[in-house]
């Protein structure tokens, strides 16, 4: 059989080369995606997506108990002061100085009026004395209030405020973007409503909003508006509960409103109804108050926070690893799983890094969308680099091979495909068969589907093991497993790893035991036979029909040994080849000098009983070490043809061990050459009749 391809071999310095190099050059794309330029609109589109998407993940932190009181007028209120007072909206001046020198009269810290008073009020009286009567409240108040105003783009002011003496004012427009991100603590060279409210404190504003800095920085939004009609974020009290609280203090304590609610607090008056305060979206809510969004970003001045953008030099080691890693994940592996992998790491560091600086108490925010599309970019250079050098011609020669053989020779052999030639090699191996006890007997006591089923997790389970062992799954051969270890790849602990399977698998039958009895009606076990020994190994068969596999008389044994399991009532044994080679390892017990059907030569037989303690088990119990000893006592006055001395012997074992399968067999020979002794050619090996 000719190979139709011959496949190159890559030295893997240049593998590495090549993985460096389309990360440097990704890298350097990632970098050009940050360059403010009009034609990465996208880029940037993708990223307001990101930062909108990221805040509704974290969970909304309220600050009802913070130094910030919004009164609202809501729609309840407009509806309760006209049913009550007969006053349409806008409401009489005189209301909001009532509520101004209520909040004065019970020690409110500072008061924010964020309304435009650019319409006449119901009274709509032409000698302004609404209006004076409003600025006299205000002239009056101890404490400061800021009122709002809109800061034109010439620097100029429009002044729709009441006549105040001494009037102070701050920028109430916001950005007219469709959703605010940030907020420009001076606007059109205006001090903004919660920078004019710092300065009215005296509080100086941290740096990054101090002074004369225009440029905008990213709100730390607390949460949502509102969830369910109630307030999430900031506390909020209804204006016509304070206008009725103002006018009666009788009515407070019905109205639920206390000097202590605003004692101390920077209470913003403002409208929230639809049909009377300017919408906005926040990244956490397509419908948000505008005056939310000046109370956010005084607390954020109050309380130094905002959202800080990381800086260029973290970016760039960001941007650089996880181009490295989806490069470097892609080019160097050679199966495709795992490049794979390798290009959803860099990803995942990339996503990963934004979103855990994003999601903690300091919010920080690293710009994904150009870092991502970066980053993809390596891991499709990488795919594709790949395909084009290596992997297309070996899967040509995988899929070709891959429905004659398994998978693992199949990649196998299209790396080397010397391999492809038929026939083996002789080689130092371990074999190991598994099979089902009485499974003919619970076939046919099953339906098609159960059985199908109860095969179906017992073959997945057992097969893992062996998998995780890093053994070969040669074939199923209806409910037995054949597997062995030493080929393709070279192990020279070959037979341990046997050993630690077979002891993994009655543990793992164990643990599944539940599950097959409820599918079953009952529970099923395991015989395993492990032999180690010279076996050939490698593609047999046929130009037109071959798998890999091993063959060989050592291969026979093994089976026996499987079906031996039968003789003594145990579970695990080993050849003494195998024996002799994990001793120091594992807790083993001598059970017979056997000689198995199509075999001259006898040997002797071993059950595996645990790991020893140096080998990662636990150390023996006595009674196990107890049992051993004086089996293996009893064996030797056995195979001397001693019966009368071992009878005693094995009867006491068989009082202290009833379950102990070995003991019953031999208690049994030892009676019967009791009383039929053997001819004087015996010697002492057992002769097994049945495969």
């Amino acid at each position: 059989m000719r190979l139709p391809v011959r496949l190159p071999d890559y030295h893997p310095l240049q593998r590495w080369l090549a993985a460096c190099a389309i990360a440097l050059g990704c890298s350097v794309m990632g970098l050009v995606l940050w360059a403010p330029l009009g034609i990465l609109a996208p880029v940037r589109a993708l990223d307001s997506v990101a930062y909108d998407s990221l805040y509704r993940f974290r969970a909304p932190s309220s600050v009802q108990d913070g130094p910030i009181v919004i009164v609202g007028v809501n729609d309840e209120s407009i509806e309760v002061i006209d049913r009550e007072n007969k006053k349409g909206w806008p409401w009489p001046r005189d209301y909001w100085g009532k509520m101004v020198s209520y909040l004065d009269s019970v020690k409110a810290r500072a008061i924010v009026i964020d309304l435009l008073f650019d319409r006449s009020s119901v009274y709509n009286t032409p000698t302004n004395e609404d209006d004076r009567k409003f600025a006299e409240a205000i002239d009056a108040a101890t404490i400061p209030v800021v009122l709002a105003t809109v800061a034109r783009k010439d620097g100029s002011t429009w002044d729709v405020a009441p006549p105040v003496t001494d009037k102070v004012v701050g920028a109430a427009n916001i950005s007219d973007d469709e959703v605010i991100r940030s907020y420009a603590p001076r606007v059109n060279g205006r001090p903004s409503l919660a920078l004019q409210t710092m300065a009215q404190l005296g509080v100086p504003a941290p740096a990054w909003a101090a002074g004369d800095a225009t440029t905008p920085f990213l709100l730390r939004y607390y949460g949502p508006h509102a969830r369910g009609g109630q307030p999430v974020t900031f506390r909020y009290v209804a204006a016509a509960d304070l206008v009725r609280a103002a006018d009666d203090p009788t009515h407070a304590a019905r109205l639920k409103i206390s000097p202590e609610m605003f004692k101390d607090k920077i209470v913003f008056i403002a409208a929230i109804t639809a049909g009377t305060y300017d919408l906005k979206a926040s990244p956490l809510s397509p419908r948000y108050p505008g005056v939310e969004i000046h109370a956010t970003a005084l607390q954020n001045m109050l309380a130094n926070q905002r959202v800080t953008p990381v800086g260029g030099l973290m970016r760039v080691i960001a941007l650089m690893a996880g181009c490295f890693l989806a490069g470097v994940g892609t080019v160097i592996p050679e199966r495709v799983p795992l490049k794979v992998v390798g290009g959803v790491v860099g990803l995942a560091l990339v996503l990963g890094t934004t979103t855990g600086l994003f999601m903690g108490n300091n919010v920080r925010w690293m710009p994904p969308a150009g870092m991502t599309l970066a980053v993809l970019l390596a891991a499709f250079l990488g795919l594709t680099w790949s395909y084009f050098t290596e992997l297309r011609q070996r899967r040509i020669v995988f899929n070709a091979l891959a429905q004659n053989t398994s998978e693992e020779v199949a990649a196998e052999i299209a790396r080397d495909p010397r391999k492809l030639k038929i026939g083996g090699q002789r080689r130092e191996m371990t074999v190991m068969f598994t099979d089902l006890a009485n499974f003919t007997t619970l076939s046919e006591s099953l339906d098609s589907a159960t059985l199908e089923q109860v095969l179906q997790l017992y073959l997945e389970e057992m097969s893992a093991i062996v998998l995780r062992q890093n053994g070969y799954l040669d074939k199923y051969i209806g409910d037995a497993i054949m597997s062995f270890w030493n080929a393709p790849l070279n192990q020279s602990d070959h037979a341990v790893r046997a050993c630690h399977a077979a002891l993994e698998m009655r543990r793992r039958e164990a643990m599944i035991q539940p599950k097959l009895r409820e599918m079953c009606g009952q529970e099923l076990h395991s015989r395993i036979g492990i032999n180690s020994g010279q076996m050939v190994v490698g593609n047999m068969g046929s130009p037109f029909k071959f798998s890999y596999t091993v063959i060989g008389d050592s291969v026979n044994l093994a089976s026996r040994l499987e079906g031996a399991n039968k003789l003594y009532g145990t579970r695990l044994l080993l050849s003494e080849t195998t024996a002799n080679l994990v001793k120091d390892k594992f807790l083993l017990r001598k059970v017979d000098l056997l000689r198995v059907k199509g075999k001259r030569q006898p040997m002797a037989v071993y059950e595996l009983l645990g790991e020893l303690a140096a080998d990662g088990g636990a150390a023996p119990d006595p009674p196990t070490l107890d049992l051993i000893g004086r089996y293996e006592r009893a064996l030797s006055l056995y195979q001397a043809g001693q019966f009368g001395e071992a009878l005693p012997l094995l009867n006491d074992l068989m009082r202290d061990f009833p379950a102990d399968g070995p003991t019953a067999t031999l208690l049994d020979r030892v009676r019967h050459f009791g009383e039929h002794p053997p001819g004087p050619d015996w010697d002492g090996v057992y002769v097994a009749k049945d495969k």
